[in-house]
């Protein structure tokens, strides 16, 4: 008798969570949300048809652009304009799908949330797979094909490392090194794409964090009884149209050489005046602490 008590409650108890679970299911925060059909379907056809239209043209921009208008080349016109229609498309649809998610039951929403979680582990655990067809989609893509105006233009030859380095303003000061356990390179006063050497810039091997042992590097720091000094750097004080001194910049220098003692780079590190500032702040604390 108390079994079949003991029994019933367990339904009963099992009933009710599950009755519970299936209220949570199926409940809808906004129940009026829901997705608008028509213009759904509407929408994703005129997207599907401005996609086959980039990709007929696509395929034979370059007899498209033989027809040139002044600079402007016709296929690659045609390319950007449709580029610009199906992203606008593509934003309509995402709206209509977004209002449409919001309509949903917990439990759909709930489903959509695992399945994500689920794509997004299996990216996680085939992380370089995922990565190299990435790149491999973006090296294969002709980005050239979109450039309208009758001039070459290749982002994949485009030299960023230059470009970094003309704005930054560092030299690459390409001289051989002398013997490192002793030497120096011989720089100091001369100028280099108008940035003259300060210092001694003495030669090392690769010994501290973040060096690479089988490197040399000249220049940058050095360190006498734990006050650091500044080895090597470069000056330049730009020059107005008029002949007015404008400002003068500065940057510590580390010329960095293989285990051949072959050039590699420059690199241009800080203000070597904000440097010797904050070692003469450090020795002057030390001071203080002996008084």
């Amino acid at each position: 008798m108390k079994d079949n008590k003991l029994l019933n409650k367990v339904k009963s108890y099992s009933k009710i969570k599950w009755n519970e679970f299936i209220f949570w299911f199926t409940e809808k925060e906004h129940p009026r949300s829901i997705l608008n059909k028509h213009v759904f379907f509407k929408d994703l056809i005129k997207m599907i048809c401005l996609v086959l239209v980039f990709l007929i043209i696509y395929s034979n921009v370059d007899t498209l652009n033989r027809i040139v208008l002044i600079f402007i080349k016709i296929g690659s016109l045609l390319e950007l304009v449709l580029l610009y229609f199906i992203i606008r498309k593509g934003y309509h649809l995402s709206l209509n799908l977004k209002y449409a998610y919001h309509g949903l039951n917990h439990g759909t929403k709930a489903i959509i949330a695992i399945t994500i979680l689920f794509l997004l582990i299996l990216a996680f655990t085939n992380q370089e797979k995922v990565v190299n067809s990435v790149v491999n989609t973006y090296e294969k893509t002709e980005f050239q094909k979109l450039n309208p105006l009758n001039m070459d233009f290749n982002l994949s030859s485009i030299n960023f490392k230059s470009i970094s380095t003309k704005f930054n303003s560092c030299p690459q000061i390409n001289v051989s090194m002398n013997d490192p356990s002793y030497g120096s390179l011989n720089i100091a006063g001369k100028t280099y794409d108008g940035w003259t050497v300060k210092g001694q810039a003495t030669c090392r091997k690769g010994t501290k964090e973040g060096e690479n042992l089988n490197r040399y590097y000249c220049g940058g720091y050095t360190s006498f009884m734990g006050i650091g000094d500044v080895n090597a750097y470069v000056q330049k004080t730009i020059m107005g149209e008029d002949g007015s001194i404008g400002k003068t910049y500065k940057y510590v220098i580390w010329n960095i050489y293989d285990e051949n003692k072959r050039f590699v780079e420059t690199r241009c590190l800080g203000d070597p005046d904000e440097f010797d500032q904050k070692q003469a702040e450090a020795f002057e604390r030390e001071l203080l602490k002996w008084r």
